[in-house]
């Protein structure tokens, strides 16, 4: 059986652009401008954005 994830997995686990959207509550557009601005600490893989909760969180904190 597989562990649960602890809080400091769950917080550096990588989001999807999609996921980071639902998590700020934002449009497609605005997590892009986000993203591509540095605003929130986020890497393309491929293709696709990556970012982290952590990173997320950092910036609703004004870091």
């Amino acid at each position: 059986m597989i562990a649960p994830l602890t809080d400091e997995e769950k917080s550096t686990r990588p989001l999807t652009l999609e996921e980071a959207q639902e998590y700020l509550r934002v449009g497609r557009n605005v997590m892009l401008r986000l993203f591509q601005n540095g605003e929130v600490q986020a890497r393309k893989v491929g293709r696709e954005w990556r970012t982290t909760k952590a990173a997320l969180d950092d910036y609703m904190r004004g870091k």
